[in-house]
């Protein structure tokens, strides 16, 4: 047992990655109009953690009308661990029974995990990759000091704090998956798996824990690769069934339930996991990630955990004298708003992102809460448990290649391509609460740099044509490959060069060119990987 003068140390830290998904929750019958309890069904496996909701938007189903189509939608300025507080208010009394459900929307929304007995969970035991540097976002306070016009002092009279900002949220990775570029784009357009003929069973729970499952639209091909485009664009797009940890309720409970009106049980089939040698990868999923031109950019939660026992997850305490053994923030609603790939000679490809976060919520002492989704060993976090040594190496710049102008470089020293999904911050009335505010997409940009030894004049030539090279004439095309054949592509179009400097080196060494390539459109993504995204 820590005691409470103990140093936290960085040994018990960790950041883990909580998917925001669409949350479709089961209702209980409404007592009053501006509160909606969770069934028994979903209470039996999960329980939420309080107040992480805030903000949050909800779509009411009344099942008796449609599953499709919501009754009403409502903003959540509260909830307990089996309740949410809504405004406005749902309407008459008897609208909300054992039949209706409620969508949360993904947004700033982490997907919850099964419960251990009566202490909440997130779906938090996700790894992140190869993180080699991160910054958790930080929240900065406005304060007001205000004089009021009374005299009799030269000190302020009164101040107070206004609202609160999340930001400098920053994840640095040695790219071993591409899967984060869906974060970047906006959507999984369609996806490439094998599935074993196992289907879900109806309900919240899975066949087995840890199976993972998808909506395969009631297809049958089962024991070779299928094409699949009948899972949510935005997430949830695979499902999977929790670990067993001790002392756990529900073992199998499904993360997240089934999203009513979108996928349906009886067509979620198991995904047959991936497994790797050093020369093939096998039952790989290759994802196609597409443009989105929504407000809805998909996000994600990070949870960060400090313990002084790297063994316990546990927030909850005992005795009135002892601080918190386990310090959790958790920072919701985190979008990409820069993506940047680099790959420069004799590295690793990186890939960093500067993210936008709608809020930062702190645990109380108080709150009952596991950290981590229960997980304290580090090899049983998700996608990395199943994952071969092949897998979790990184892409290398020296197994990518580049063309442009229908030509295929070959003397590239580095690259860097930046994605800018330009967020801009919003904050709206009736939140009930001043330390959430909203990201939301603007102007996408991208930009290419690269640095090569020259061979010809071409770029320099290109810098003086008017026009962009337009759509079906020339793809600019970026491929990253494993020796695996776990693989990166990525194909740009309507693309302008804005710079080429030539530089002249006064060792009389190559002559380089600097050059700057701006694309309009995306062409073409598609991921080959071990990776599974949820969304």
């Amino acid at each position: 047992m820590a005691t409470n003068n103990e140093i936290f140390l960085g040994s018990g830290a960790s950041l883990t990655l909580v998917p925001e998904l669409e949350l479709c929750i089961t209702l209980d019958t409404s007592s009053t109009t501006t509160r909606l309890d969770t069934s028994n069904a979903f209470q039996a496996g999960m329980l939420l953690v309080p107040d992480l909701y805030v903000g949050c938007t909800l779509d009411l189903y009344d099942a008796d009308v449609s599953n499709v189509t919501p009754a009403s939608t409502h903003t959540i300025t509260g909830n307990t661990t089996t309740a949410f507080t809504i405004t406005p208010a749902h309407g008459t009394g008897t609208l909300v029974d054992e039949t209706d459900f409620a969508i949360v929307r993904s947004y700033a929304a982490p997907c919850p995990g099964p419960k251990y007995g009566s202490i909440s969970r997130l779906n938090a035991d996700n790894w992140l990759g190869l993180v080699e540097s991160a910054s958790f976002p930080n929240v900065d306070i406005e304060m007001k000091q205000l004089n009021l016009q009374l005299g009799g002092s030269r000190n302020f009279t009164h101040q107070y704090k206004g609202i609160k900002t999340a930001s400098g949220g920053n994840i640095n990775l040695a790219a071993h998956t591409g899967a984060w570029l869906y974060y970047a784009f906006g959507k999984c357009a369609t996806l490439k798996c094998e599935l074993a003929n196992i289907t879900m069973p109806s309900g919240f729970y899975g066949v087995t824990a840890g199976d993972v499952y998808i909506d395969n639209g009631g297809g049958s091909t089962f024991g070779s690769e299928i094409t699949n485009t009948a899972h949510v664009e935005t997430g949830p797009i695979f499902y999977k069934a929790a670990v067993a940890t001790s002392g756990i309720t529900q073992a199998k409970t499904l993360m997240p339930p089934i999203l009513q009106g979108s996928d349906v049980s009886g067509q979620l089939e198991k995904l047959v996991r991936t497994t790797s040698t050093a020369t093939a990868v096998d039952k790989a999923i290759t994802y196609t990630f597409a443009e989105s031109e929504t407000s809805e950019l998909p996000s994600f939660a990070l949870e960060q955990s400090i313990a002084k026992n790297p063994d316990t997850t546990l927030t909850t305490e005992t005795g009135d004298a002892s601080e918190s053994h386990t310090f959790v923030r958790i920072a919701r609603g985190n979008r990409v708003n820069t993506m940047t790939i680099t790959a420069n000679e004799n590295e690793e490809l990186k890939l960093t992102m500067d993210l936008n976060t709608a809020a930062v919520n702190k645990l109380t002492r108080a709150t009952n809460y596991e950290a981590r989704g229960g997980q304290t060993t580090n090899t049983s976090l998700f996608n990395y448990e199943n994952s071969e040594v092949e897998c979790l190496d990184p892409f290398f710049f020296s197994k990518g290649s580049f063309e442009i102008f229908g030509q295929q470089f070959l003397k590239i020293t580095n690259l860097s391509l930046t994605i800018n999904n330009n967020l801009q911050d919003k904050r709206f009335i009736g939140i009930g609460n001043k330390d959430i505010k909203m990201g939301i997409p603007a102007q996408r940009n991208y930009e290419l740099s690269f640095t090569a030894l020259v061979t010809d004049d071409a770029l320099f030539e290109e810098l003086f044509t008017e026009a962009e090279v337009p759509s079906g004439t020339s793809t600019i095309n970026l491929q990253f490959d494993k020796d695996n054949t776990e693989q990166i592509v990525l194909k740009f179009e309507d693309y302008h060069i804005t710079a080429s400097n030539w530089t002249i080196p006064d060792d009389k060494g190559p002559i380089t060119v600097e050059a700057t390539v701006m694309p309009r459109k995306l062409n073409t993504c598609t991921v080959k990987t071990h990776w599974v995204l949820q969304g």
